[in-house]
């Protein structure tokens, strides 16, 4: 999984560096397809037959830029015959699907959100939970973008982004050797780190379990959470601790 991790970051950078500033509209043309915003389920969709990818209307336009890098990313993988043939070959099923997502939500950010400059970031003040604001907001890119980028670059860390009444996740990105992962709309409980600190607006560091899956399968100190709230959200870092 590190080798094809390390090919689609290099796809996602040259295909940046091809088609820089990447604009909606450039990162459309650059694979000779055009976008359109319309009402659909889903978040977007590549529509193949007629050459267009299908974006979600009502999303903030922040969202459908990395749907759009997201489905740009589909299109590159799926033409890297090497790439697609690996995968192909170690992965089956709903395993398959769930790591081309990964692997194109990865591209996603990196196309976005170079990792170079994600790197510079945790070089000169460490992995925050606050970073997935601040750079989503330097970058101009999603708070998504922004956790996919930081956990592409701490492989033992999550980042959760949680919100709502009752408070639920609302996205989370894993980083490669982190030992589990959420659940969209895990309902996180009352007396959760989470939830009181954005109850109280004080960050919070400690040990906490992860919201959505059954404490009886937790350690209680098993994994160590950051937290900062802001806005009506909360953000989280969780680190796995050492067994």
């Amino acid at each position: 999984m590190i080798q094809e991790r390390a090919r689609v970051r290099r796809l996602a950078q040259a295909y940046r560096k091809a088609n820089a500033p990447l604009t909606p509209e450039r990162l459309a043309k650059g694979i000779g397809v055009r976008f359109e915003i319309v009402p659909i389920p889903t978040d977007g969709m590549f529509d193949f037959d007629q050459g267009r990818i299908l974006l979600a209307e009502g999303q903030s336009p922040k969202r459908q830029r990395f749907t759009l890098a997201h489905e740009v990313m589909h299109y590159l993988i799926r033409h890297d015959e090497e790439l697609l043939s690996d995968l192909h070959e170690e992965y089956q099923g709903d395993q398959f699907e769930q790591t081309l997502e990964a692997l194109c939500n990865l591209g996603a950010a990196e196309m976005l959100l170079p990792s170079e400059d994600v790197k510079a970031v945790l070089e000169k003040k460490g992995l925050r939970a606050k970073h997935i604001l601040d750079l989503a907001e330097t970058h101009q890119v999603s708070e998504e973008v922004a956790a996919i980028a930081l956990t592409g670059q701490a492989a033992y860390a999550l980042a959760v982004i949680a919100g709502g009444r009752p408070l639920r996740v609302l996205f989370s990105s894993r980083g490669e050797f982190f030992p589990a992962r959420l659940a969209k709309n895990a309902e996180v409980p009352k007396d959760h780190a989470l939830t009181l600190t954005l109850t109280t607006g004080l960050p919070f560091q400690g040990g906490a379990p992860l919201p959505g899956r059954p404490l009886a399968k937790q350690h209680p100190h098993r994994f160590l959470l950051e937290a900062y709230a802001k806005g009506g959200r909360v953000y989280g870092i969780y680190r796995a601790r050492p067994d």
